[in-house]
């Protein structure tokens, strides 16, 4: 675990104590569960906000970085794509001359 995931596991242990222990609301559909449409969205809004700040964490690529790695995987997909196709080439054709050696 590195310091700053400790930190936030930190500032979360504090957030709770400050606002005592609250019980987790029971699923929707579930006995005791609400299963309101304003429930749901607004879980859908919070669990959109969290994916926004999820995202802006992200260590994005700049564009220099993006066309060296799509440079990398084209040249690469076109070197693999070549070796199948020479080896499957040179299967089917060992395999149609053998037939053709059995069969005379």
């Amino acid at each position: 675990m590195n310091r700053e995931m400790r930190r936030m596991a930190e500032r979360e242990e504090r957030r709770k104590k400050q606002q005592g222990e609250r019980r987790r609301s029971p699923l929707p559909g579930s006995p005791g569960g609400d299963g309101s449409i304003t429930g749901r969205w607004a879980r859908l809004v919070q669990f959109l906000r969290e994916v926004r700040v999820e995202l802006s964490r992200v260590n994005w690529p700049n564009r220099r970085q993006m066309v060296a790695f799509t440079t990398v995987t084209v040249i690469t997909t076109g070197v693999l794509t070549g070796y199948v196709f020479l080896v499957d080439l040179a299967l089917s054709r060992s395999v149609l001359a053998g037939i053709r050696a059995l069969t005379g």
